[in-house]
């Protein structure tokens, strides 16, 4: 049979990035477990970013992205 990884479609994490991002750049983001446990951030250009997901800024930009999300809905 086939590589079960050749259907991987995803966009996984590998490197991480130690900058801090601008929280009004992005649009979206993914909770990745694997390779290893990070966040993936999306920029309104279509950038995938990702970044370690115990940093006190990450979990402060997820919440503002899921408050924008919310208040779309509305």
């Amino acid at each position: 049979g086939r590589a079960s990884s050749a259907s991987i479609h995803k966009f996984s994490c590998v490197t991480l990035s130690t900058k801090q991002l601008d929280v009004r750049n992005l649009v979206s983001y993914e909770k990745q477990q694997v390779p290893t446990n990070a966040i993936m951030f999306i920029t309104a250009k279509g950038i995938r970013i990702c970044v370690r997901h115990d940093q006190k800024w990450v979990k402060t930009a997820i919440k503002k992205i899921d408050q924008r999300r919310a208040a779309k809905r509305k």
